[in-house]
């Protein structure tokens, strides 16, 4: 049964910023054809340099200068190249994860608003005294909104998600999707396009 066409781009962009080596930003967004839709990405990769190298990311963040210091209020999610109504806000799980361990050393669901063609955390310094008090050894920080209702009409739809930080693009995913409908529709339930 082939009724949903999908089309997703991930974009993962090594970036370089103020007195830290290459940081890993990826997103992924996508739709199935029931309007049910997700967000999911993670920032990650080494911080921090020379003598901060061995110790956990987020420390090596800690130890950095404020400015180098990454701040949950800067950054956002662009959705200004959907075609579908976004809900105006939701959950999202946050998931410091350790890669050379392969697992999480801690989760905790926060809430987003919807702002325009802007996603944010509603609560940033919520998340950033989180983060700081429980990084433990994590050097990955990976972001899932739970899934969500879009307004999405019959027929083909785009969703699209820019991973932003302080107004840049970090990270960019976009996916093609469609809605079906009962007969006489041109798109029907069960037919291929």
């Amino acid at each position: 049964m082939q009724n949903l066409r999908m089309i997703v781009a991930t974009v993962g962009i090594a970036v370089g910023t103020a007195g830290c080596g290459p940081v890993e930003w990826q997103v992924s967004a996508s739709c199935e054809e029931t309007k049910k839709c997700r967000i999911e990405g993670k920032i990650g990769g080494k911080i921090g340099g020379g003598e901060r190298s061995s110790i956990p990311w987020y420390e090596r963040l800690l130890k950095s200068s404020t400015s180098e210091i990454p701040d949950a209020a800067q950054f956002d999610i662009d959705i200004s190249g959907s075609s579908v109504a976004f809900p105006a806000n939701g959950l999202v799980t946050l998931l410091l994860f350790d890669s050379r361990l392969g697992a999480a050393t801690a989760a905790r669901q926060f809430h987003w608003q919807r702002s325009g063609n802007s996603l944010t955390l509603s609560n940033p310094d919520e998340v950033n005294a989180w983060a700081a008090g429980a990084a433990g050894t994590a050097d990955e920080l990976r972001y899932d909104l739970a899934a969500f209702e879009v307004g999405a009409v019959p027929g083909p739809n785009t969703i699209a998600a820019s991973s932003r930080y302080q107004g840049a693009t970090k990270a960019a995913s976009v996916s093609d999707f469609q809605v079906c409908t009962k007969y006489p529709s041109p798109y029907q339930c069960g037919m291929t396009p």
